[in-house]
């Protein structure tokens, strides 16, 4: 059976019933505004009732992995002090190692020993991307963090899987584009890659998941039956139950 995740937003965040379908749980209000140690861990404990059998997985704070341009700050009000340039893009600043700490703590409060690195369009698949994001992996690694690589701008997904596969991390990537699966052979049903992460977000003006798209993610699951799928979105445990039951059948 697949692994099936959770991007835990505001927006589908709110109070629920046990659901022991839930594998792995990404802890999204830590890349924009994460809590200080002690409401981590409260929020953690009120997540692990909800999900009893979810891995939590904390973002990477933005102040660490965006640079100002990708248009994260507006969305935060927690800011250590430092240079407003120096922090994000995964330089190797002072002000970006105090950003880290923060999300260091984070990690700590879930218990947990990966971070999800959510990367802006300002990071480049160009020679000076590629460098911050080694140093940044070596670094966790020499830390025992384990990393899952999320990029948006320019990687291709070709691109970021061979980068990855380089690195040694997990990599995730959406399932679809423009509610059309990413297929990585149009020979097999495989979705962007054997190894990724797929991510999973619904389409159309209601944010729903069709038929079409239910299909081939199943289709993918029979091809690689250890995928690991994470849905986001303000549906994204409806989702998440809709796969899940389809996949039982």
């Amino acid at each position: 059976m697949p692994a099936l995740g959770l991007s835990l937003s505001p927006e589908n965040s709110r109070a629920g019933s046990v659901d022991e379908r839930v594998d792995l749980v990404l802890l999204e209000r830590t890349l924009i505004e994460p809590p200080r140690l002690a409401a981590m861990q409260r929020w953690s404990a009120a997540v692990r009732r909800r999900f009893p059998n979810a891995t939590q997985v904390p973002f990477v704070w933005h102040l660490v992995s965006h640079a100002r341009e990708d248009g994260l700050r507006e969305r935060s009000t927690r800011r250590p002090t430092g240079n407003e340039i120096a922090f994000g893009g995964l330089q190797t600043t002072d002000e970006v190692v105090r950003a880290w700490e923060v999300s260091r703590l984070c990690l700590q409060g879930c218990g947990g020993d990966r971070v999800m690195l959510r990367t802006g369009p300002s990071l480049t698949p160009g020679a000076l991307g590629r460098k911050r994001l080694r140093a940044f992996v070596e670094a966790r690694r020499a830390e025992g963090i384990a990393i899952t690589w999320e990029p948006e701008g320019l990687w291709e997904p070709e691109v970021a899987r061979a980068f990855a596969r380089e690195l040694g991390i997990e990599l995730c990537i959406g399932a679809f584009e423009g509610g059309r699966p990413r297929y990585e052979d149009p020979a097999e049903p495989v979705l962007v890659g054997r190894e990724v992460w797929l991510r999973v977000g619904g389409t159309g003006p209601r944010g729903r998941l069709d038929g079409a798209q239910i299909d081939a993610l199943a289709e993918h699951v029979e091809v690689v039956p250890d995928a690991t799928i994470v849905f986001t979105g303000p549906l994204a445990l409806k989702h998440l139950r809709e796969v899940s039951a389809f996949l039982a059948v």
